[in-house]
């Protein structure tokens, strides 16, 4: 069994009971599209439960409308509760309802219902992998010693912090040692999408125990996130799950 069969809703009453939860809850949901380019914020406006039908409120920008009759693939991102709410559906079905006010889609097949106890580290694909980007600042005999910019790929990432590997045949992993926090940190997802941050060192261990001497792992954290930053992290995570599912 893979991680997101913890989270995955895939009985239909059960998508169904959680859809009426959010309709209920007048919650705002982010709709994403052309690769998460393209997105507006929207509201549930009716759950029709026998046709399997959701309706959704358009954008208020008619070219967004336009290119959203248009698209594949379309994301939709929500909290009820705290808990984050993700489905994916391929296309609109039909734009009709109180004057062409709505767009109706089919009920989505698979819903993942997120807990906050559920948030996990995940590694990170070998292709399109995301990276990290810093200059690392140390001291040595009172002076201050500035390296260059360092860039490594991500090895698993969640929305608490993220991990890289550090090849000692290429690059000295000890430079780490005593450095609790690293400023300006660049997080590059794929895409493009990027941000900046403050993050602390938490940990520097062999990856694999039985060969220290080897490929070594720097665990770093989160201090803060906002939640552009949270909500950019946790597309790309859904993404992650969704290829694997």
């Amino acid at each position: 069994m893979s991680d997101n069969d913890n989270f995955t809703l895939k009985n239909s009453h059960e998508i169904t009971r959680k859809l009426n939860l959010i309709f209920k809850k007048n919650s705002l949901i982010t709709v994403s599209f052309d690769e998460g380019k393209l997105f507006f914020i929207s509201t549930l406006l009716d759950i029709d439960t026998k046709k399997k039908k959701i309706h959704l409120d358009i954008a208020p920008d008619e070219k967004i409308n336009e290119k959203l009759r248009a698209a594949n693939n379309i994301l939709f991102e929500t909290k009820v509760a705290g808990i984050h709410v993700y489905f994916t559906l391929p296309k609109v079905s039909k734009q009709f309802f109180k004057k062409n006010t709505t767009f109706i889609f089919d009920f989505p097949t698979e819903l993942i219902w997120l807990e906050r106890r559920l948030f996990y580290r995940v590694k990170t694909p070998v292709q399109n992998t995301p990276t990290c980007q810093f200059t690392l600042k140390k001291s040595a005999s009172n002076q201050s010693r500035l390296l260059t910019l360092l860039n490594f790929e991500l090895y698993d990432i969640s929305l608490t912090g993220f991990s890289f590997t550090v090849n000692p045949n290429t690059f000295d992993p000890d430079i780490f040692l005593g450095i609790q926090t690293i400023d300006d940190c660049t997080i590059t997802l794929p895409e493009g999408n990027s941000f900046s941050l403050d993050v602390e060192i938490k940990n520097h261990h062999p990856l694999k125990a039985s060969a220290p001497e080897k490929h070594q792992i720097i665990g770093l954290k989160f201090p803060t996130l906002t939640s552009a930053y949270e909500a950019q992290i946790q597309r790309y995570l859904f993404s992650i799950e969704r290829s694997r599912i």
